[in-house]
């Protein structure tokens, strides 16, 4: 029998009375008050323990990245500076939103709640930064596909200038998809003291409305574009690996296959790994605005318990998409690892060893050898260049 029509009956036979109990009285009953509690003390201390880690390992990821940056030249590059902002951005994310749910959940107590104002700047500029890595992340995805689709033109397509214009559009943009929460939030009788929405209305708005606005510029639409790039720079970097099996020298084409093999493989990590931590955010926020009213009204403490910490785990997957950057540079990248050891000062002494022999080399190269010296120089600095280059897209996490 359905076990949604089986609720209670009774049945008499002879002298007896037998009650038919179904399996959802028998789930009804373990869903105690203490069960609720249960969950939401898990949901606690979850909070607890990965905002501290992610805390830590951001912030200083994030500041080496920054710092290593800046020793390469961010002005050298356009790149660099999509992932000099990146950084800083990422950094912005952790400290406005990530500390917030730790002080929150350590010591009860919201910085939202602090004043008015305090709520309609941390939602507008915990969104705005959010979204804000997205699209940047998206910037660097095109970028690499005019580098790798129109390497002659590069150079007068993608400039110091339109990158930083491109940079400002974009903060305005998002501004003003943001910009409703100083009118619509706030802290008033109606939303009991908390920073809420100030009307039914404006509630309306942003649980039936701006959950959707917000999944299409936080990772719907980014995730679609980057996919695209990244299925097209795939596409080039197969039939470039081909054509060069015939042109290069075997130690070159082994070279820059591992190059390469690296790049599609973090195309793909990053793509889908931004994918899988801001997507089911943004679904957990449909879903709680349809389901959170219907728990309250039944007064289903349990299935509101479940459902926030639904809400913990996926909101903990999307501020690990802000802290991983950093370790993904320097596991891909050789220039950038070489480039932080120099910035921590434990590579003066491999600097000071390879000065030597390049010294010492120079003087005893015969006139012979000398260009074929050179010639392996060049193609050296060439591939060095061209790890750092090509991974410009793996550079990011996103």
């Amino acid at each position: 029998m359905n076990n949604r029509t089986l609720l209670k009956t009774t049945t008499t036979s002879d002298n007896y009375t037998y009650l038919i109990v179904s399996p959802m009285d028998h789930l009804k009953n373990i869903s105690t008050p203490d069960s609720s509690e249960d969950l939401e003390e898990a949901g606690k201390w979850l909070w607890k323990i990965f905002s501290v880690v992610f805390l830590l390992l951001g912030l200083t990821g994030n500041l080496l990245t920054i710092l290593v940056f800046r020793k390469i030249g961010v002005s050298k590059r356009p790149t660099l500076i999509f992932l000099f902002v990146l950084a800083i951005t990422d950094s912005v994310v952790l400290v406005t939103g990530l500390s917030r749910y730790w002080i929150l959940n350590t010591f009860e107590l919201d910085i939202r709640t602090l004043s008015d104002v305090g709520c309609k700047i941390n939602l507008f500029v915990i969104y705005l930064s959010m979204q804000y890595s997205s699209w940047i992340l998206v910037f660097v995805c095109i970028e690499r596909v005019i580098k790798t689709y129109f390497p002659l033109q590069f150079i007068r397509i993608v400039t110091y200038r339109r990158v930083y214009a491109s940079l400002i559009i974009l903060f305005f943009v998002l501004s003003g998809v943001d910009l409703h929460f100083f009118w619509t939030n706030g802290i008033n009788n109606f939303t009991n003291e908390s920073c809420d929405s100030l009307t039914p209305k404006d509630r309306n708005f942003d649980e039936f409305v701006f959950v959707y606005i917000d999944f299409a510029f936080l990772s719907a639409t980014p995730f679609v574009i980057m996919f695209i790039c990244n299925v097209l720079l795939v596409r080039t970097l197969r039939r470039i690996q081909r054509g060069r099996a015939s042109m290069m020298h075997n130690v070159m084409f082994r070279r820059t296959q591992r190059v390469s093999v690296k790049l599609t493989k973090m195309l793909l990590v990053n793509t889908f790994y931004f994918l899988i931590s801001t997507v089911p955010v943004s679904v957990y926020f449909i879903v709680d605005s349809y389901r959170r009213h219907q728990y309250e009204a039944e007064g289903d403490t349990y299935s509101i318990a479940i459902l926030d910490l639904v809400g913990t785990i996926t909101y903990l997957m999307q501020y690990s998409n802000y802290s991983v950057n950093f370790y993904l540079y320097s596991m891909v990248n050789d220039k950038f690892w070489n480039k932080l050891k120099i910035v921590c000062g434990c590579y003066k002494g491999i600097k000071r060893h390879f000065i030597a022999i390049y010294t010492t080399n120079s003087k005893t190269t015969t006139p012979n050898s000398s260009s074929r010296t050179t010639e392996t120089k060049a193609e050296s600095t060439t591939d060095v260049h061209a790890d750092f280059c090509s991974t410009g897209f793996e550079t990011q996490a996103s």
